[in-house]
């Protein structure tokens, strides 16, 4: 299925635009975000509090979980020291796939947002190793342990982070607490 998402940058890339491409929410007309492109090339994208590749990847997830955004054009100009994602589309594009299929996985483990989620300060003490995508895991479990913060600040990709999640739980590192 092709996103209207996708129908737009590949026509903006065909075109060579400059400009921004505005992410509205189709019922109420919501600034949600933005796309930022320089000579047909997406250089950054902000969407729902993130930036760069994750933000363009949960737009794009939401879009195929039926979420309906309008996408406004406006040409302007844009400085290359904007550009926070340094791929070409194609590149993006053949990756999206694999992201959406993974996020679909994560989704029958993923914990509810309500639950909140503790380091086990036993584990702190064990030499156990841990892979790049659980250390930000826990970095982020420092400040925030309600599992709708994580999500939301963790720099990681949703499914990357219910993946790290599911290990660390797995090697006893995280204490769960259900709300009162």
């Amino acid at each position: 299925m092709e996103s209207k998402l996708m129908g737009v940058i590949e026509e903006q890339v065909a075109v060579q635009f400059t400009g921004k491409v505005n992410v509205l929410a189709s019922f109420n007309r919501q600034f949600l975000g933005h796309l930022l492109f320089k000579n047909g090339e997406v250089i950054q994208v902000k969407f729902n509090g993130h930036l760069g590749l994750k933000a363009f990847y949960q737009l794009i997830i939401q879009e195929h979980s039926l979420q309906s955004f309008d996408y406004v054009v406006e040409p302007e100009l844009v400085e290359e020291k904007e550009r926070q994602i340094h791929y070409p589309f194609a590149v993006i594009k053949n990756k999206m796939a694999d992201v959406l299929k993974q996020y679909r996985e994560s989704l029958k483990v993923r914990p509810p947002d309500h639950v909140k989620i503790l380091i086990d300060s036993e584990f702190i003490d064990d030499t156990l190793p841990v892979t790049p995508e659980e250390y930000d895991v826990l970095q982020t479990l420092t400040e925030w342990n309600n599992t709708h913060d994580i999500y939301q600040h963790c720099p990681l990709m949703d499914h990357e982070i219910t993946w790290a999640l599911v290990s660390l739980r797995k090697k006893g590192a995280l204490k769960i607490v259900a709300p009162k």
